[in-house]
């Protein structure tokens, strides 16, 4: 197996934090929807998430970057970003499309169920979790190509 370059451990932290900082969130957020208690301070909850997530970044990313050389962006490194950035932006938009679709399309023209739990405060939460798809569908693109090469 090939040496792990410092561009995927980078990406590999990246993945982890997002993954567990946003995945414990998701999780409480969850456990408040299913429970049917109301969701005190989501707004509150979602800045500190989201410093959080900025805290543990640049403390890694600095850590990572201390420990190994710098390397610069070949055109191979531009094209992996590009396919990712597409796959990430696609993820996004079938999301969105999926959401306006299911909020706008009357319940009697399909046969989906009326989710109860899709409340006024859960809107920035879902909204924020297509964001988090969208990026760890970019991260783990771009880690796929890496690993495999194009």
């Amino acid at each position: 197996m090939a040496e792990v370059s410092t561009k995927e451990k980078s990406l590999l932290a990246s993945l982890v934090i997002t993954l567990l900082v946003f995945g414990n969130f998701f999780l409480n957020i969850l456990e408040l929807a299913l429970a049917d208690e109301p969701i005190a301070n989501i707004g509150t909850s979602l800045i500190n998430v989201v410093i959080s997530v900025i805290i543990l970044e640049i403390i890694v990313q600095s850590l990572l970057a201390s420990l190994s050389a710098s390397q610069k962006d070949d055109e191979r490194d531009q094209l992996i970003e590009r396919m990712s950035f597409r796959n990430g932006y696609l993820c996004l938009s079938v999301g969105m499309w999926i959401w306006i679709a299911q909020t706008t399309i009357p319940t009697w023209w399909t046969d989906l169920p009326y989710s109860p739990y899709l409340t006024g405060d859960l809107v920035p939460v879902l909204l924020l979790l297509l964001f988090v798809i969208a990026e760890v569908t970019v991260t783990v693109t771009r880690l796929f190509y890496y690993r495999r090469g194009i």
